[in-house]
């Protein structure tokens, strides 16, 4: 498929007021896409609305909590009023979390869940009808940390493992449908300033600047994201470090738990 694939489809991207997803709504933007942006805080969103409008891209902005069934709804709802069709859905929305599993709120569980799973299911289930009469896309973006658990970060990595799940069973149940589905496991990216994450009390904490370490940029992981939609691939893990990760996950499982084992401790100092 060649660029000029992407002009005229709907996509809706979750989570794309800043980061990952905002530079993949640009970019299917410049080519010629119609974009749904999303996010929870309004005024950021409309930030982004505002930038892109005066790039002289077509873009809808759509604040709603997609961690419930009622803002998915809202989300895919007001685009088919507004665009009357979804080509493609990245489920890009999402959320970190620090601190070992016994020391976490309960509460903070069940938030992540609700973000990081239930965020994706809602809209997933709510597009689907319109994604059947379009043949299109449904994209998860999941996480390197979704191929392996580890520590610090344990909740979050059972939430990106529990979407493998579902675009493996999705792909299947679809296949009679044409509708395409993919995963993508994105290695450490470039994060916006402000970015945050859950702390193991339910607060926010500030997400490090990663510039030290070596990351890939959002816009790297977008293009990756949309040339899995043009080649409607079904997995693609980013970064060497990632499919290390997998393969030595598959060949080497004793060796990896060793490593991390030696290793937990400044692992947490880093997360902190």
């Amino acid at each position: 498929m060649t660029k000029k694939s992407m002009r005229g489809k709907v996509a809706v991207i979750t989570g794309s007021s800043m980061g990952i997803g905002k530079a993949t709504a640009r970019i299917l933007a410049r080519e010629g896409a119609k974009i749904v942006i999303n996010g929870r805080t309004e005024s950021r969103l409309q930030q982004t609305e505002k930038e892109f409008k005066e790039a002289g891209l077509e873009v809808l902005a759509i604040a709603a909590d997609i961690a419930t069934l009622a803002g998915a709804t809202q989300l895919i709802t007001e685009t088919i009023k507004h665009f009357g069709q979804i080509d493609i859905l990245i489920n890009n929305a999402g959320m970190s979390s620090r601190g070992y599993f016994e020391e976490i709120d309960t509460e903070v569980l069940e938030r992540m869940l609700r973000i990081n799973v239930m965020g994706c299911l809602h809209p997933t289930k709510a597009a689907l009808p319109y994604l059947e009469s379009t043949q299109g896309s449904i994209i998860f973006v999941s996480s390197v940390a979704g191929i392996r658990g580890l520590p610090e970060t344990g909740i979050y990595c059972a939430t990106k493992m529990a979407l493998t799940a579902v675009a493996e069973s999705l792909r299947v149940e679809l296949s009679d449908k044409s509708i395409h589905v993919g995963i993508i496991y994105v290695g450490i990216t470039e994060n916006d300033s402000g970015k945050r994450v859950i702390d193991k009390d339910g607060s926010y904490l500030l997400l490090k600047d990663r510039k030290q370490r070596k990351t890939q940029k959002p816009e790297q992981v977008a293009e990756a994201i949309i040339q899995m939609v043009k080649k409607r691939r079904f997995k693609k893990i980013l970064t060497f470090l990632g499919k290390m990760n997998a393969i030595a996950n598959v060949l080497f499982p004793r060796l990896v738990d060793r490593v991390l084992i030696r290793s937990k401790e400044r692992i947490r100092k880093m997360n902190t």
